[in-house]
């Protein structure tokens, strides 16, 4: 194995052990890992895609949050990221720098969202640097309502779905209306340094160019939630998705 590879393989396992400890509650790990992606037909659509995943009606709004993680830092905010991007100390990048504190500031979770990757697009060449993408990753973090919250079709699609794919006990926590939190939580990954995060390329056939960006979704709770929550995005995008790593529906 070259040196290329035990690098990534080494920040995947920091990421990793970063989200495990990130997602832990009550003193239990949540049931899975799971990793979909979907190709898409530019950056420019990543924003939109966002937004709507954002919007499904099963999403807890409260849930939705912004956490940076660059190198061995993390914050719930973009500091971080605009303090490594200073630190390149490139003329060209004062502007994305000033732009990224002014998103810093708003308070609305799903829009700071959107509006960063809005404001990363016009610098995504000058910041390009696949092979050290894992280096900083913005997780916009959410979650799915409680199952009493729900919509009454909502509840009853994803409690059919949960008892199909899931255990019987996990079945009974969401029939019960009040569901352990690491059953329903998630983050969708952008990576700054490769917007694109085409390298799922070089491991995936994800049936596509391969220079096709890539939407990273990944999920940390019950199967069949995770399954309604992508056939939902397939529904209102047309997208399809794909495995990525994790798990697998």
């Amino acid at each position: 194995m070259n040196s290329t590879a035990i690098g990534i393989g080494v920040l995947a396992v920091l990421v990793a052990v970063f989200l495990l400890k990130r997602v832990k509650v009550g003193g239990s790990f949540p049931p899975h890992e799971f990793a979909y992606g979907a190709p898409l037909k530019s950056c420019e659509a990543i924003p939109g895609q966002i937004e709507t995943f954002l919007s499904l009606t099963a999403l807890d709004p409260t849930a939705t949050r912004i956490e940076t993680f660059v190198d061995t830092r993390s914050e719930k905010n973009l500091k971080p990221l605009i303090s490594y991007i200073s630190s390149l100390g490139a003329p060209e990048l004062e502007a994305l720098i000033s732009a990224l504190k002014a998103v810093d500031q708003i308070s609305d979770q799903k829009e700071k969202a959107v509006e960063l990757v809005k404001t990363l697009l016009p610098y995504k060449q000058l910041l390009d640097d696949e092979s050290s993408q894992d280096r900083a990753i913005i997780f916009v973090m959410y979650g799915v309502k409680q199952p009493v919250s729900l919509s009454p079709e909502e509840r009853a699609e994803i409690g059919s779905l949960v008892k199909q794919f899931d255990t019987a006990k996990q079945s009974a926590a969401f029939d019960s209306g009040k569901c352990p939190t690491d059953y329903l939580g998630g983050n969708i990954n952008i990576y700054p340094l490769a917007l694109g995060n085409t390298n799922w390329h070089n491991f995936v056939d994800l049936g596509s160019a391969n220079d096709a960006p890539v939407l990273e979704i990944r999920f940390m709770g019950l199967t069949g939630i995770f399954r309604y929550l992508l056939s939902q995005m397939t529904q209102r995008t047309g997208d399809s998705f794909k495995h990525l790593d994790g798990n697998s529906i």
